[in-house]
């Protein structure tokens, strides 16, 4: 195990390294092992918000190599040279490869093809369910007498009675 992976793995004993002049008691060896928790878990969620924004970058790009029609605006190569220009710019990094860059695009088609489908369901879902609260309403409104309507302290509340006063034919369909 390297030394890197000793600092990351939580030992079954704190190991306390002593200096000069230091009374080390039980309570200090707690807030050290505190210490190093919180550090361990800043270290996680620093790798996390990496990922994150790794993920974030991988979309857009595949967003752009879409919307931009790049193949068919500079040629069928432009993803090649994408890759190259990349990898010449940050040398260390992971990720360019040409297969990378394909699955970047075919990661935001996936999840955006038929976009315009889902939110018309989605409207017309509604729709549907506005239409039926109409209905019970208008059913609802039907049933009651004038005078209950208008009657002051009358069994609904005066902003319900003025709705379904109203002539709710406009909304049946």
């Amino acid at each position: 195990m390297t030394q890197e992976n000793k600092d990351i793995q939580p030992q079954a004993e704190p190991h306390i390294v002593k200096s000069h002049d230091i009374h080390i008691d039980a309570d200090y060896a707690d807030w050290i092992a505190d210490i190093k928790s919180r550090y361990r878990s800043a270290q996680v969620k620093a790798a996390v918000k990496v990922n994150v924004e790794k993920l974030l970058f991988n979309w857009q790009l595949g967003r752009d190599l879409v919307q931009k029609k790049a193949e068919e605006r500079w040629g069928a190569g432009v993803v090649e040279q994408v890759s190259l220009d990349l990898k010449r710019e940050f040398p260390n990094a992971d990720g360019f490869s040409v297969r990378n860059l394909w699955y970047m695009k075919q990661w935001y088609l996936f999840y955006t093809q038929g976009e315009e489908e889902i939110l018309h369901q989605a409207g017309a879902e509604l729709q549907r369910i506005e239409n039926q609260y109409v209905t019970k309403l208008y059913q609802v409104g039907k049933e009651l007498s004038p005078e209950k309507l208008h009657q002051v302290g009358g069994e609904f509340p005066l902003p319900f009675a003025l709705v379904l006063g109203r002539d709710l034919k406009q909304y049946r369909k």
